[in-house]
């Protein structure tokens, strides 16, 4: 019986690594549970704040969850990383670095990178704490099509990395188009 249980075990690993990107992960620090899904933000107001580039959140909304990576630009439209990070120090700071395409002045393509440190939410285990970011496209310059980069650190190791593909909103004619090879 012990042996059934554990070539179950070993099938579903392997199944998960085949259907599941994997997040990249750092010695010693690894995701458990992890999932990257397309959200979309349903209902909800905007508040003042200063704890965000805009110097707004939303509060009182619910999070719908479409699965994979694909995220059209489209206000409300989003993207989530969730991951339980095994064996980090409670309390102990992460960095997060998100990475997305922005169009200059000259409407060119480039990068804007925002980062910052953060620690990560506990649990009543000492052995595991949550990593969730949420990120809701809310006005123009976010909109633009291309690769999004999610990335979470502990002192320069990576822990886990993830990316989404922002494309046009097909309900929008007038969406910034995607570079076409």
């Amino acid at each position: 019986m012990k042996l059934n249980r554990m070539m179950v075990a070993v099938c579903v690993g392997l199944l998960q690594s085949v259907l599941f990107p994997a997040a990249h992960a750092a010695p010693g620090y690894f995701p458990g549970s992890y999932y990257a899904a397309h959200v979309i933000r349903d209902g909800g107001k905007l508040v003042a704040t200063d704890r965000t580039e805009s110097g707004y959140h939303w509060e009182d909304y619910k999070v719908l969850r479409v699965e994979g990576n694909r995220v059209p630009a489209r206000r409300g439209h989003g993207l989530e990383v969730y991951a339980d990070i095994y064996g980090m120090p409670v309390g102990e700071q992460v960095g997060l670095r998100v990475v997305r395409p922005v169009l200059d002045a000259n409407g060119e393509k480039s990068a804007h990178v925002m980062r910052r440190s953060q620690p990560l939410q506990e649990t009543d285990s000492n052995e595991v704490q949550v990593f969730n970011y949420i990120y809701f496209l809310d006005y123009p310059q976010e909109m633009v099509p291309g690769k999004w980069i999610i990335e979470l650190t502990h002192r320069d190791t990576l822990i886990l990395r993830q990316t989404f593909d922002v494309v046009p909103d097909p309900a929008s004619p007038e969406q910034v188009k995607e570079d076409t090879p």
